[in-house]
């Protein structure tokens, strides 16, 4: 038992140690382009894509863990020819990341909301908007540039909404409550300060 607990103590030690590594900055700044895939229709295959933004800090508080506060903003069409709806997240939570030379590989799980305003028509009274739950789940890859900047290749995440837009149609389609939607990220990453 106690060398159980001697090899349990060497290996948290170790761990320990491998996590206060230097070369690690204290706050990094990500902005970038995003796009929305959104399932947004009850109707089997109508899906709707939504270009926007997306921008994220994350404090680190040590080389495996740091905290993350995401704000994203996405904008289309459910039909032509009609003005934008539009959809903004704002959701926080832990991201761990594994650190290598010249990359970071990071997932995350955020928990918070999402504002969204559906656009039937033109002409006042043809819009509804709702602000409901939303979880984020994915992570991505970001390669090192320098010290100071990073790339963001590819942040995929899953991101659930729950909305009660039941009673809103659309040319007769009826909105889903529950949407299971697809977000790309990718652009610049700053960092800033160092543990």
């Amino acid at each position: 038992m106690r060398k159980f607990a001697s090899v349990g103590i060497l290996i948290l030690g170790m761990c320990w140690a491998a996590a206060a590594a230097d070369d690690v900055p204290t706050l990094e700044v990500f902005g970038g382009v995003s796009w929305l895939h959104a399932d947004a229709m009850k109707i089997a295959g109508i899906k709707q894509n939504y270009a926007g933004w997306d921008a994220e800090g994350q404090y680190n508080l040590n080389k495996l863990l740091g905290v993350t506060a995401d704000i994203s903003g996405h904008y289309g069409r459910l039909q032509p020819n009609i003005p934008n709806s539009h959809s903004y997240t704002f959701v926080f939570g832990p991201t761990f990341s594994y650190r290598a030379e010249h990359s970071t590989i990071f997932a995350h799980t955020l928990f918070g909301g999402n504002d969204t305003k559906v656009v039937m028509a033109s002409g006042p009274g043809n819009s509804a908007s709702d602000t409901a739950f939303a979880m984020a789940l994915g992570g991505g890859i970001d390669i090192k540039i320098n010290q100071r900047f990073a790339i963001r290749l590819g942040q995929l995440d899953w991101l659930y909404t729950h909305h009660d837009l039941s009673k809103v149609r659309v040319d007769g389609l009826v909105l889903r409550d529950h949407q299971s939607n697809i977000r790309y990220a990718g652009g610049v990453v700053i960092n800033f300060g160092q543990h």
